[in-house]
């Protein structure tokens, strides 16, 4: 085999085993973007059952008498904070 062609079947292996390669970067990024897919559901989910209750809670709190407002506002904050740390913010 003459240098060229022995250059030339090493090259090709190389290729070969750098596709190999490029399978498997391909094949975790999937599984990673599957996971991040899943755990962004996960957080959608929760933020959106926090919005939910700090909804209610703050309907309740329109209807509320005098009597029971700042008890029922107190409530209402506590479902707000809630729902704005599941967001990752403040205000």
């Amino acid at each position: 085999m003459s240098s060229r062609e022995s250059y030339e079947a090493q090259v090709q292996s190389e290729f070969a085993e750098v596709q190999s390669q490029l399978s498997a970067l391909a094949a975790r990024a999937h599984t990673a973007v599957s996971a991040a897919r899943a755990e962004s559901e996960r957080l959608l989910q929760a933020a959106q059952s926090k919005h939910d209750e700090a909804l209610h809670r703050f309907e309740v709190l329109k209807r509320a008498g005098e009597d029971n407002w700042v008890a029922v506002k107190t409530t209402f904050e506590t479902a707000w904070t809630e729902l704005r740390d599941a967001l990752g913010s403040r205000g």
